[in-house]
């Protein structure tokens, strides 16, 4: 039985399905630590049983893991998110490594005292101050800073503002006006001299080897690769190599084996494991303690706890332990990226390697007459060069469809190709990066042999990832397509590891069940179906929908329009559409800007778009341009400019009318009855165009109080940019997306009910 092979297989599960839980319907803490503990009463009560007594534990699991987060929550109470939209001056102390990126510099700052015109507070949380290179910040800085303070924005492809919040930044200073160290050192001192180690070894290397090479090296060896050119790294996306690119447990396993096997043979076992765990606690907090490191680092430490108590433990238990052990400490880590990719690359790893290996040895015995020695050998380099490869490809790839909507056919190629560079290079690398930090000179002589290595593996990268179709753009594959690759894969994999016997008894219950199955699952499919298609009928009456910049509309016959696009409008549109319906009647780009493509382009990409209505103007040559336009081409029925005035009957009763708003942009009216909305978006908002008693969208830059109090609409939605104007009417109804994230107006041309 699993939970007796792998018994955190169960419990990780069980607890991370208690975070999922309580992240998409809350529930009191009361109510879950009352099923915990009612749950923990029941252990008790059926211990003699073990299949009574693990299902019990689950359930108790699954409500420790809502209470884990909802204890997580951060607090609303006193939260500097309170003055989000207000231009403030705050102090606090840089508590991370800076984020030095070609262009800015990311701080994340912890809050003391924050002055907002005659507020002078201490809220909590942290904020992330995007300010210049014109300091050269450093952990533990005390910083004065001015400007406007936000809630962070939410991307067209990424939610930035989600990512930020499971770390808990809550704000963020895009553009400060001004900023200012006024102390220094307040930082944890060993965190520090880590930092500055961390720091010597990035100069180091900047300074023995040209970039990229050293770029990448730096990326290696300490998780910096933000100077890696963006031409580069998405040669490495579109050959699925970068996790060559990103610390991950390959990193952490070159560790290992560079300190336990030398120091084992000099003292001992445990005694070599008691002095590499502080060395691989130390290495993670070199490199950032990004998911994967830490996922690595803590397989590693339980390992070596392991060879302190003369244990071995199983490898899948191990890692299902390292992962429950992290979503202890933080479960927002459920959903970092980093962390799935790990876990996921290493449950293949743990599945399937070894089987490859086998079935490879098997094959060459069987088929090509090998000896067991020598079919051993080469099995054994098969599994380094392709079938690990393979093997962690098997778990990933639905987590990459989704996340990155793009299948790289050449990724075993050109893992087969680089893989064998890498430790190699590393080693080197360490040793010219240290080198160069006694002597630049001896370090660049030093680092030769891994500059050569690297230079390899960026032009074997370059090179595969000009093969025509070497990666194809997946567009439609979303999470519950992944879920359902994840469950099949789990089936296919127990029924597979079954022993033969029970792979027959599964095959007749399979044949018994057969007939009643497919009835009842046919059953489920056309009920579900119908009852899809009729929620999701059109009902007759106009519905808007607004979401971060832009907005979905909905007609009463159920034709589809977007305007401006953006990081909500997407998920919006996925539960708003027919699940058989991937067309749009209308998109519309507000400016000629790489900004407005950027936003629109994932709508392109998805959808059918029958007219892509743009602004008067000349376009200047950009990547984005291009790949919008390549976009459009193949998903666009026509492109059209539209100049102001353009009047588009959508339906009967429906009328769009195309506006003039500032900096040669655009914006659209949408008549239905005797309601009108009014779509500004970013744009800035033109005296006349507002009528009263409308539905205002419109944007936070340089929309005029003026306009809008003497208009008198009925509503005013602010855009996911920033705060509501000062000076409207109490008659005027505002409502900020920055707050409540989505909102519908649904109107039968006369009334408009919201919500």
């Amino acid at each position: 039985m699993l939970y007796r092979a792998s018994p955190f297989a169960i419990i990780v599960f069980a607890f991370a399905a208690g975070i999922w839980f309580a992240a998409q319907f809350p529930v009191p803490a009361w109510l879950s630590l009352g099923v915990l503990a009612l749950a923990v009463v029941v252990i008790f009560a059926v211990r003699r049983n073990p299949e009574a007594a693990w299902a019990a534990a689950f359930v108790a699991l699954l409500a420790a893991g809502i209470l884990r987060y909802t204890l997580a929550l951060p607090a609303l109470a006193n939260s500097v998110a309170a003055y989000n939209g207000q231009f403030v001056t705050l102090e606090g102390v840089v508590i991370e490594e800076p984020d030095v990126r070609p262009d800015d510099v990311r701080l994340r700052v912890q809050v003391r005292r924050l002055v907002a015109k005659s507020v002078d507070a201490q809220p909590t949380g942290l904020v992330l101050v995007k300010t210049s290179r014109a300091i050269s910040w450093r952990y533990g800085d005390v910083i004065r800073a001015f400007g406007k303070i936000d809630a962070p924005p939410v991307l067209a492809e990424f939610n930035y503002r989600d990512y930020l919040a499971r770390q808990g930044v809550v704000s963020w200073m895009p553009r400060p006006d001004e900023a200012q160290r006024i102390g220094a050192g307040e930082g944890n001192p060993i965190y520090a001299a880590i930092l500055a180690l961390k720091s010597a070894v990035r100069l180091s290397t900047q300074r023995i080897m040209p970039s990229p090479e050293s770029a990448l090296l730096n990326g290696i060896l300490i998780g910096d690769d933000n100077e890696i050119p963006p031409r580069i790294a998405s040669a490495f996306a579109c050959t699925g190599t970068s996790h060559i690119i990103a610390i991950s447990g390959f990193n952490v396993s070159v560790v290992v084996a560079l300190t336990v096997p030398p120091l084992g043979r000099l003292l001992n076992k445990r005694r070599a494991a008691l002095v590499a765990i502080p060395a691989l606690v130390i290495y993670t907090l070199l490199v950032g303690a990004s998911a994967s490191v830490v996922r690595a680092a803590v397989m590693a430490v339980i390992a070596l706890i392991g060879q302190l108590l003369w244990r071995r433990g199983f490898t899948l238990n191990t890692l299902c332990a390292a992962a429950f052990l992290m979503l202890l400490a933080n479960p927002n880590t459920l959903y970092d990226l980093s962390f799935q990719l790990s876990v996921a690359a290493t449950l293949g790893l743990v599945l399937y390697a070894d089987r490859f290996t086998d079935a490879a040895q098997r094959l060459l015995e069987r088929r090509f007459g090998v000896g067991p020695q020598l079919s051993e050998k080469i099995a054994g380099a098969l599994a380094d060069i392709t079938l690990i490869t393979l093997a962690a490809q098997i778990t990933t790839l639905p987590l990459i469809l989704v996340y990155f909507h793009q299948l790289p056919l050449v990724t075993l190629l050109t893992n087969a190709l680089i893989l064998p560079l890498q430790p190699p290079a590393m080693i080197l690398g360490i040793v010219g990066s240290a080198t160069g930090i006694a002597s630049p000179a001896l370090g660049a002589i030093a680092g030769l042999p891994a500059y050569a290595l690297l230079t390899v593996t960026i032009r074997i990268v370059m090179w595969n990832a000009e093969f025509n179709h070497a990666c194809v753009p997946v567009y439609t594959f979303d999470t519950p397509a992944a879920v359902a690759c994840y469950a099949a894969l789990f089936v296919i994999t127990a029924i597979v590891t079954q022993p033969p016997q029970a792979r027959r008894n599964l095959a007749d219950f399979a044949r018994q069940m057969l007939k009643p199955g497919l009835i009842l699952i046919a059953i489920v499919i056309v009920g579900g179906t119908g009852m899809a298609l009729w929620t999701q009928r059109p009902d007759g009456k106009l519905h808007v929908t607004f979401a971060g910049k832009g907005a979905f509309i909905q007609t009463p016959a159920g034709k589809q329009i977007v305007f401006a696009g953006g990081g909500g409008v997407l998920p919006v549109m996925g539960q708003a559409m027919p699940f058989n319906d991937r067309a749009l009647e209308l998109l519309i780009l507000t400016q000629r800007s790489d900004l407005a493509r950027g936003d629109t382009l994932p709508v392109l990409q998805r959808y059918v778009v029958g007219v892509a209505l743009v602004p008067e103007g000349e376009d200047e040559p950009s990547s984005m341009l291009t790949e919008w336009e390549d976009a459009a081409r193949a998903n666009a029925r026509q492109v059209m400019a539209a100049p102001p005035g353009t009047r588009v009957v959508v339906e009967p009763g429906v009328v769009l009318t195309i506006e003039q708003r500032a900096n040669g942009a655009i914006g659209a009216r949408l008549s239905y009855g005797e309601t009108v909305f009014e779509l500004a978006g970013d744009a800035q908002m033109i005296s006349g165009t507002v009528q009263p008693g409308s539905v205002v969208f419109v944007g936070a830059r340089g929309a005029s109080p003026e306009l809008l109090a003497a208009a008198q609409p009925r509503w005013v939605v602010w855009a996911d940019t920033g705060g509501a104007p000062p000076r409207l009417s109490n008659d005027i109804r505002r409502i900020n997306l920055r707050d409540v994230d989505v909102i519908e107006f649904v109107s039968d041309g006369q009334h408009i009910v919201i919500r």
